[in-house]
């Protein structure tokens, strides 16, 4: 009788034992996970900020650029257009549409937040301060400041008429020959529209800087 129950004992603590362990290594797994995890939201996060930094050079050469032409308009040709831009390049092409019509844009990379997100850790984040910044900056991230297409549009649909009714594909004599208050009003509305996208990716730019610096001063879980 004794033995039975000192074997049932030994079973008993020895299954309990068992989840014991179970539940150790589960929680070490998960605390490797959550690291893992925590690590790629950072790289994430530094890959957003030095693309942003990479759009913002790109949008203060096109605004650099177009002021240039806008200020020197009476005395202008595609030569003196094309030494403007290759002081300021902000594109793979040299041709004159691609210089008066081309937008740098960004595009935001958020694989790893998702991943917060879809799996609920989010909620695991109990600096209730760095949960709101990361689910505030992703927000901005979402946008885009790809605003501006129809403008480019514009300019480029200048160009193709212009191209068509003289039967050149040459864009240099193009411009040289036609350019007019209307592709000057087409060019005035690009800087002021690129001026707004560099506003608000230079803030963007500063408020992904700052949670960076916490995510590394403090991690996330």
């Amino acid at each position: 009788m004794k033995s039975n129950f000192f074997s049932a004992v030994a079973i008993f603590f020895s299954i309990i034992g068992s989840f014991s362990v179970e539940r150790y290594i589960q929680k070490i797994k998960l605390k490797e996970d959550n690291s893992i995890l925590s690590k790629n939201v950072l790289y994430e996060l530094e890959q957003n900020y030095f693309s942003l930094l990479t759009t913002r050079a790109e949008l203060k050469s096109v605004v650099d650029v177009t002021d240039s032409i806008l200020t020197n308009w009476s005395y202008l040709n595609s030569e003196k257009i094309k030494n403007y831009y290759f002081q300021n390049q902000y594109a793979l092409r040299d041709d004159m549409k691609t210089i008066l019509a081309s937008r740098p844009y960004f595009n935001s990379k958020q694989m790893y937040f998702n991943s917060l997100i879809n799996s609920g850790l989010i909620l695991k984040i109990e600096n209730e301060e760095l949960r709101n910044d990361l689910e505030e900056i992703y927000d901005v991230l979402t946008f885009k400041y790809d605003y501006g297409a129809a403008n480019s549009e514009k300019i480029t649909n200048w160009f193709n008429s212009k191209m068509i009714k003289h039967k050149t594909m040459n864009q240099e004599k193009v411009f040289n020959e036609n350019y007019d208050f209307e592709l000057y009003k087409y060019l005035s509305d690009r800087r002021r529209t690129e001026v707004g996208r560099l506003y608000g990716i230079e803030n963007t730019t500063e408020k992904l800087k700052k949670v960076i610096e916490k995510v590394k001063r403090e991690g996330l879980f």
